[in-house]
């Protein structure tokens, strides 16, 4: 028996980008740490703090406590910044304000987690002597609901997370729960996106996985590459970063 991992977020990088995917799944090119990325990790590793605190214990960490325990995490994510799209403090300022929001808002909402940043190994479906296996971490699993932290520039689309959403149709087979919210922190707000994924979408995602399995498996040099869409561009794609590409023929500032 063959088998072949397919990991929820390069499952999201394959829909965006076949080639972008392919490079990345051999090792070839890697995402540049950014202020960005700094600012998400700052929210995110500190929500798993009070989530994992609250799942051992019971007890929810206090919005004093959590900004302590984000600002002694704080200095070695930005020695790892290669990137700075935006000021030290003003990072660290929409950072505070979003866990804020989280502490406030969200929190007080939440029941003891089952799972917090819960790593699984699943199979999806095997057929023809291959196998394939759905992986992934969780940020935050509860006996009815999977949620998802995000830290984006400006707020999702509801309609467009609720039809296209590929990490909640993954995370929701994975773990047997319909329920997935996506939350989002964006400048000090909360925007919380409702969506389920039903047994229809557990046969769309595979399909989608054989798709892409039936390419892992070629011998093909490289794999289609879409154009459209803003990640496409030298800011946001490594393969362009790399000089691969477009970026191969357009260069950094082609714009």
């Amino acid at each position: 028996m063959i088998e072949i991992p397919i990991r929820q977020s390069w499952l999201g990088t394959f829909t965006n980008c076949p080639e972008q995917s392919r490079q990345e799944r051999l090792n070839l090119v890697q995402t540049r740490e950014s202020s960005d990325l700094m600012r998400g990790n700052m929210v995110h590793n500190t929500i798993e703090y009070c989530g994992k605190e609250f799942m051992h214990t019971g007890r929810r960490v206090s919005f004093e406590e959590a900004s302590n325990y984000m600002d002694s995490i704080t200095p070695d994510l930005a020695k790892l910044v290669v990137e700075w799209r935006h000021k030290y403090e003003s990072v660290v300022d929409v950072a505070r304000n979003n866990l804020f929001a989280w502490h406030e808002q969200v929190f007080p909402e939440l029941m003891v987690p089952t799972g917090v940043e819960q790593s699984f190994r699943i199979p999806l479906d095997e057929r023809d002597g291959v196998r394939l296996v759905l992986t992934g971490t969780a940020d935050w699993v509860q006996p009815d609901l999977i949620i998802d932290w995000k830290n984006p520039s400006r707020e999702y689309v509801p309609w467009e997370q609720q039809r296209w959403n590929l990490q909640a149709s993954v995370y929701c087979f994975a773990f047997g729960i319909p329920h997935f919210d996506n939350v989002a922190l964006v400048n000090g707000k909360v925007q919380v996106i409702h969506i389920e994924r039903r047994d229809a979408d557990v046969e769309a995602l595979r399909d989608l996985c054989w798709s892409a399995a039936a390419l892992i498996q070629s011998d093909l040099k490289v794999w289609p590459m879409r154009w459209a869409g803003w990640h496409c561009s030298p800011k946001w794609c490594p393969v362009w970063q790399a000089g691969e590409c477009r970026g191969k023929h357009l260069g950094p500032t082609p714009w």
